[in-house]
């Protein structure tokens, strides 16, 4: 999740400077990724650590299922922003757009293996 929380960072900070050329764009990636900040903010504890009784499992499954699923969404929009993107930094040619494509559909994909891996698998017992 640091690697997620610190990404968010570096994306927050380079939307800034493009708010004036087009503001609607810089503002959804903002908010975006702003999400992206909240839901993947590190917590001091492994969620693992903590002891879970058998009633409360399920909830925390549930959490941090739907915590993954929304890490997942906000990066396969970001493909979309970046694609569409009209305020790419100087030097990116329309061919280089790829790159960070790949890079967000890989971070949207982790997570599903996460989720998938984890809805199969009974916690509580």
């Amino acid at each position: 999740m640091l690697g997620y929380f610190l990404f968010s960072l570096l994306a927050i900070t380079s939307f800034i400077p493009t708010f004036s050329e087009d503001p609607y764009q810089a503002l959804t990636s903002l908010a975006l990724f702003l999400v992206l900040a909240i839901l993947s903010f590190p917590a001091k504890k492994n969620i693992a650590d903590y002891n879970i009784n058998n009633e409360a499992a399920p909830l925390v499954k549930s959490f941090v299922m739907r915590t993954l699923f929304s890490l997942s969404a906000i990066n396969f929009i970001a493909i979309f922003l970046v694609k569409y993107d009209t305020n790419m930094p100087e030097g990116m040619t329309e061919s280089m757009r790829v790159y960070p494509m790949i890079m967000h559909a890989v971070l949207g994909i982790l997570p599903i293996v996460v989720l998938v891996r984890m809805s199969k698998k009974k916690i509580g017992s």
